[in-house]
């Protein structure tokens, strides 16, 4: 049972990230995002350059409340993959974080038309956590999950 607003808030806001192919200068992840509202999930090739500079910059964020970051995995479009993006800042000097998520849906029609952009709340200790795990992402394979709460 869950015995406060903030646990109710910790438990609908999540992250995931899994590795579910790779090659030697790539791989695919399915990210997947939840809100209160809604549930998203896409298929994204990325590069392990990308996830450490992801992973190293959430292992120590914020570095001041006015910090704020965007990762951009992809080129937005229907040229591509799904484009996936990620906007953290700070919601207050409590720890409290934001993560602003934006997907293109791979559903079958257009990815500049089919996408989705919605906010994850999340707090400074399960984010670092999230961040120093996304290192293991690539060096465990295929199969590997990552989740932020």
């Amino acid at each position: 049972m869950i015995s406060s607003l903030s646990e109710w808030v910790i438990n609908m806001n999540n992250l995931s990230i899994e590795c579910i192919w790779e090659d030697i200068d790539f791989f695919e992840i399915e990210v997947t995002a939840q809100s209160e509202l809604i549930c998203a999930k896409v298929k994204s090739y990325t590069t392990e350059v990308s996830i450490i500079e992801l992973a190293s910059r959430l292992a120590d964020f914020p570095r001041n409340f006015s910090d704020n970051y965007i990762w951009k995995n992809g080129e937005k479009g229907d040229s591509a993959t799904p484009f996936v993006s990620f906007e953290f800042w700070c919601e207050d000097e409590l720890g409290h974080i934001i993560i602003e998520v934006y997907m293109e849906l791979d559903d079958g029609g257009s990815l500049a038309k089919h996408n989705c952009c919605f906010f994850i709340k999340t707090e400074i200790g399960l984010l670092n956590s999230f961040g120093k795990a996304l290192n293991l992402l690539k060096k465990q394979g295929i199969g590997e999950k990552i989740t932020l709460n």
